[in-house]
Parts: C-alpha cells; sequence; structure tokens
C-alpha cells in the first residue's frame, strides 16, 4: 500500500463555508467584544499593579530587614547598649547602599539615643547624630568615623535637648514583642513623607532594654509612579486606609499648609475629581465609574508588609481606550479567524473521514486496557505515515511498559529500602549535636517524651541533673575555641561513660551546659553516678595539663504523673545556681 503523507492532505481548497461562518463569527464578537472589552482594561491594570508592588516591596524591604537585623543583633549582645558607638558603625554601614534610608537608630531605656542620619531629600552624606557624647539628653551632630564610629563634631548643626522616650517611635514599640510600624508623616523641613518601623528589645526577664527603629523616606515611590506611562486619563496612587496619599502619578502634591500647620493630602478631599471618586471607594476590588459622561475601569488592592502595615494600590484608566483598541482590533481579526476556523473545520472533516478507520483500531485496542491488545495490532493499519508511526509507536511502548511492569514491585521496594535508610539517617542528624555527638534540645524533648511515657505507665520516678562546666569561658579564651571544643567532646564522653546507653538522656542544652535524665533510678544511685562524673573529670588532663571541673544541679520527681521537663530544669537551674553560689564543683540536689 503507498504511503501519503499528512501534511499533503492538509493542502485542500474551500469556499463553501466561509460567508456563514464569517456572518456567524461577527455578531458573536460584536456581542461579546465589551466583556473582551473589560478583561483586557483588567489585565492591563493588572500588569501596572504587579510592576507597582514589587516596586514598593523592594522598596521597602531593607527597612524591614535592616530593623529586624538590629532587634536580633541587640538581643542576642544586649552589652553593646553600654557602648553605643560601636552601632554607629553598622547602622551607617546598614544605611550606605540604601538613599531612601533616613535614620538608623536605637534609643535605650535610660534615654540614650544614636541614629545614623541621611537627609531624605538632599543628596549629602550620612552623619551621626546622638544625646549624649557631652550632655546628657542634648542632641549633637557628628562626622562619621570609619573605626570609631563618632567622629569630630559638626559646627553647622545646632544642639537641642532631646528625650527620645518621648517620642513617637519609642512609646509606640514599648510592650510589644515584634517591630511596629508608626504613623506616615512628613520630615520636619523637607518636602518629602517618611514611614518608620521601630522594634523592642527585652532581657530575659523581660525588661525593656532599647527601642531600635528605622526610617525609609517615600518621595522616590512618588517619583517612580509620575515616571510610570500610562494611558491618557489614567491614574495611579498609593494610599493608606484613611485615604492619605503615599504617592502618585499625578502633579499634585501630597501635603500642603493650612492655618500653619502641614497636612497629608487625603482621597476624599482631593482637589483633584478623580481621586475624590476613587477616594469612595476603597475596597478591595475593581469598579465602573462614571464621570461626566465618561465611563471609567477602577482597581484597588492593598499592599501587606509583615507585622500588620498595609497601604492601598489603586489604578484609573478610562474604559474608551481599551473598548477603542479591540474595535479596531475585532474587524481585522473577524476576518482572519474566519478564514483559519473554516481551513480547520473542513481539513478535520477530511481527516475524520480519511483516518477514521486506522484510529478506531487504535482507540479499541487502548480502551480494552490491556497491553496484549496494543501488542496484537498489525505492523501497518493506515496509509497515513504518522499513524503507522504512532502504531508503531504504541506497540514498542506497550513492549517496554510490560517489561517495566515486571521489575516495578522489586525497583519499589529497593527505592523504599533506600529512602528509609535515608530518613532515619535525616532523623538521628536533627536530634544529635554536631559537636559532641549527643543529643540537643530537640533530641533532649524527644527524649523526654519517651521516657515519660513510659515511666506514667509504670509510675516510676526521674531524675533531671543540669550541670555547666565552671570557668569555662576562661578556659576557653585562654585556649581557644579549638581546645574549648575538645573540651566540651571529652565532658561529653564523661557523661555517656556514667549514663545507661538506651535508657537514660545524655544532651547538650546549649554552650557548656548539658542535661542528664535518669528514669528508674533512686536519688542516692544517681548522686553516686555524679560523683563518678566529677571523679573522671578530675583524672582527664586537658590543654596544658588543665583539669575542669563541674556544678551540678539535681531535679528529683518520684513520680512521672503530671511532670513536665520545662519544670523540672527550672527546678534543676535554681539547684545549679546554689552549686555556682557555693564555690562550684558541687552537687545540690
Amino acid at each position: 500500500m503507498m504511503s501519503v503523507s499528512l501534511r499533503r492532505l492538509i493542502i485542500v481548497p474551500f469556499f463553501a463555508l466561509a460567508l456563514i461562518t464569517g456572518i456567524t463569527m461577527y455578531f458573536v464578537a460584536t456581542t461579546t467584544m465589551s466583556n473582551i472589552a473589560d478583561k483586557v482594561g483588567l489585565q492591563y491594570i493588572h500588569e501596572v499593579e504587579s510592576r507597582v508592588q514589587e516596586r514598593v516591596r523592594s522598596f521597602m524591604s531593607p527597612l524591614l530587614r535592616i530593623v529586624e537585623v538590629n532587634q536580633q543583633s541587640f538581643l542576642a549582645r544586649p552589652n553593646e547598649l553600654n557602648d553605643l558607638s560601636k552601632a554607629a558603625i553598622r547602622f551607617h554601614e546598614q544605611g550606605m547602599p540604601y538613599r531612601q534610608m533616613t535614620f538608623i537608630s536605637i534609643a535605650t531605656s535610660d534615654g540614650r539615643y544614636l541614629t545614623s542620619v541621611q537627609p531624605p531629600v538632599e543628596n549629602r552624606s550620612h552623619h551621626i547624630a546622638t544625646n549624649f557624647v557631652h550632655k546628657p539628653l542634648t542632641m549633637e551632630g557628628f562626622e562619621y568615623d570609619p573605626m570609631v564610629g563618632i567622629g569630630n563634631k559638626r559646627q553647622q548643626d545646632a544642639e537641642f535637648t532631646y528625650d527620645p522616650r518621648l517620642r513617637p517611635f519609642y512609646q509606640s514599640a514599648v510592650g510589644s514583642k515584634v517591630p511596629v510600624w508608626g504613623e506616615i508623616e512628613r520630615y520636619y523641613g523637607y518636602d518629602a513623607l517618611g514611614a518608620t518601623l521601630s522594634a523592642a528589645i527585652y532581657d530575659d526577664n523581660d525588661e525593656l532594654l532599647a527601642i531600635t527603629a528605622t526610617s525609609v523616606a517615600l518621595n522616590a515611590l512618588d517619583e517612580y509612579l509620575k515616571s510610570l506611562e500610562i494611558v491618557d486619563g489614567g491614574y495611579l496612587f498609593l494610599a493608606e486606609g484613611s485615604g492619605d496619599l503615599i504617592a502618585t502619578s499625578s502633579d499634585t502634591e501630597l501635603f500642603f499648609t493650612q492655618d500653619g500647620e502641614s497636612k497629608r493630602a487625603n482621597l476624599h478631599e482631593h482637589q483633584n475629581d478623580f481621586f475624590r471618586l476613587a477616594g469612595d471607594h476603597l475596597e478591595d476590588g475593581s469598579y465602573s465609574l462614571s464621570y461626566n459622561g465618561n465611563e471609567y475601569l477602577y482597581y484597588v488592592h492593598p499592599v501587606n508588609f509583615e507585622y500588620g502595615e498595609t497601604w492601598l494600590l489603586g489604578v484609573l484608566i478610562p474604559e474608551a481606550y481599551h473598548e477603542n483598541l479591540l474595535s479596531d482590533y475585532n474587524r481585522s481579526s473577524v476576518l482572519i479567524t474566519l478564514g483559519l476556523f473554516i481551513f480547520i473545520s473542513l481539513l478535520g472533516a477530511l481527516i475524520a473521514w480519511y483516518i477514521g478507520k486506522p484510529i478506531q483500531l487504535l482507540s479499541a485496542a487502548t480502551s480494552n486496557k490491556r497491553l496484549e491488545s496494543i501488542q496484537a495490532l498489525p505492523e501497518s493499519i493506515s496509509s497515513v505515515k504518522e499513524i503507522n508511526a504512532l502504531n508503531q509507536g504504541l506497540k514498542e511502548m506497550a513492549d517496554d511498559l510490560s517489561d517495566v511492569m515486571h521489575n516495578l514491585e522489586a525497583k519499589v521496594a529497593e527505592r523504599t529500602i533506600l529512602l528509609q535508610g535515608e530518613n532515619e539517617t535525616l532523623l538521628e542528624s536533627s536530634i544529635k549535636d554536631e559537636l559532641t555527638n549527643i543529643y540537643n534540645r530537640r533530641g533532649l524533648k524527644q527524649g523526654f517524651n519517651r521516657v515519660v511515657g513510659v515511666e506514667n505507665e509504670q509510675k516510676n520516678s526521674v531524675t533531671l541533673v543540669l550541670c555547666d562546666i565552671d570557668h569555662f569561658k576562661v578556659f576557653n579564651d585562654k585556649y581557644g575555641h579549638s581546645e574549648g571544643d575538645q573540651a566540651l567532646i571529652k565532658v561529653a564522653e564523661s557523661l555517656k561513660m556514667y549514663s545507661r546507653a538506651g535508657v537514660d538522656i545524655v544532651a547538650r542544652y546549649g554552650g557548656e551546659e548539658f542535661i542528664l535524665v535518669f528514669s528508674n533510678m533512686s536519688l542516692d544511685h544517681v548522686l553516686e553516678r555524679l560523683n563518678g562524673i566529677r571523679q573522671e573529670l578530675k583524672n582527664t588532663e586537658l590543654a596544658g595539663k588543665e583539669r575542669i571541673t563541674m556544678s551540678f544541679g539535681v531535679a528529683h520527681h518520684e513520680s512521672s504523673d503530671s511532670m513536665q521537663i520545662e519544670d523540672l530544669i527550672n527546678k534543676a537551674d535554681e539547684k545549679l545556681y546554689e552549686a555556682k553560689n557555693g564555690g562550684r564543683n558541687k552537687i545540690v540536689s
């Protein structure tokens, strides 16, 4: 049988149905053009909104990250608050890459204040301002010194009394454990708005130590909206939920002076009619608005930031823009689509007639849901090359699939065993301390829950020991971290030596602190083992033939009913504190 190329079948003349199909498509296109126009308008708006959203988030992201970094840094090293000059270097380096970052500051609970300053609109270099160098609560400006942070006094800057604890950025953050947004306000003496984020720093007793804050100038966002090329008669704006404007694509001012007081421009009271019209619809969604007999498509959507701050992004364009665009497109596309539709329809009918039978054979074989039916198909079922190729492909696929199915169970079992081994390895590494190869805090909690589950059934006792290496910092400073790590490893080995493998728990709690958990063991036997650990450490030489000692706090619970690990740790910590204050190298139970 002579084979015929499928491509040759496509080249078939047609004409009969062109007029009828063209008229039908014209009326359908005319009826649906309005709906399509709205969709095109919304698509345009969504594209603009996506660009603005991405720019705003990128612009505000450094503000969020800097506040978080500084909060975590001071929480980790609260002693830095004793000498704020070191913070000047970090604040300066944080603000240098970002032109919009105006203030990066720290205010302590005793009133000391330091900030890295950059004017919001003038292209001047950073400098430092503090209120504690020469006179308490007296603000002065200083040049930045990369070696010590606070350099020479700036004679051009005025001195004035400044207590940061009375400022909104400080008071708004007090009492909150997460960063807090301040109100968007105009910078004093500058034609720019600024947004501030503040974060409180507390000690372990929840006593307020300081407030760190960062402020960003928003005038660059206003310049960005004005730079966007949107359709004629269209508007963009960023606003707060109250309607106070942050940035717009128009040339209107964002603030004005009334009765000697600076006020923010608001959508509800704006001199621009379109902004006032938009101010009546600030709920998330799209709207059709009418003004002077013209229709407008309006869309408003929230811009959400971390820690609860939300702005509104509004886009307003005249509907005439996308309706005119589609009207021109519709007339030309109808004729093109009509031709393609007729061509495809006729071609489909011809191909259905020509290749219907072999396709039915293939369909019947595949519908039978048996590989044998496909494998039994003849080698050639059509004069069309492509259908024969499809037939050969199905037959080869059926053969391959048959082979795969024969080996599938073995491969699945092999893969399952491999995955189980990998999962066990990952679980083991997640609960072990990398240095000492004993449990970390997560492993401690899992092990404790297992012990308590067993002891709850048997009503047995549990003893938790919190131990700490005496004067470990001195040893670490004297011999270095490498020898300090070796000392931690030796201690872990000694603790494991005097615990029962598979029964008791040995964990590194943090730094030079360790925890032992003994289940179903009398207090006397626990103390006997702890003394054995002390003797073992006494006989162990470390760097420089040094020997280390440990202090132990013991919390013994006779019955495991209603037992919480936090309660035992707190009790053991109190005993450890007594051992430390009693001269160290002691066991207090």
